[in-house]
């Protein structure tokens, strides 16, 4: 599946994208929801990885555009975002192994 993972940690991303590619993944990364969102428009992915850690655009309004532009994207929170996520998107805990469990549950 090809993922875009959106996360400014890098400590964060080094480990997910490890994770994901090792299980086969193909993964794309942007710092920035915004530069999530520009992605999304420029190409089509199967699960959208985004940390709900608030900078710049917030994540909830870059899961909306994204879904408005590619419908059918799963979007997965990772983090502590605020607000209900029932329909937009899931919010997926900070833990590996939960995380990843959580993804084969939800995009795979």
């Amino acid at each position: 599946m090809k993922l875009l993972l959106c996360s400014s940690n890098t400590i964060l991303v080094k480990s997910l994208y490890g994770i994901l590619r090792d299980e086969g993944h193909i993964v794309e990364t942007a710092e920035h929801p915004a530069a999530a969102v520009q992605k999304a428009i420029d190409k089509k992915f199967g699960c959208v990885i985004i940390d709900s850690e608030p900078f710049g655009l917030s994540a909830e309004d870059a899961a909306d555009i994204i879904r408005s532009v590619s419908p059918g994207t799963q979007v997965l929170f990772i983090g502590n975002a605020e607000g209900d996520k029932s329909d937009n998107g899931r919010e997926t805990p900070f833990d590996l192994e939960e995380f990843r469990r959580s993804f084969h549950r939800i995009a795979v």
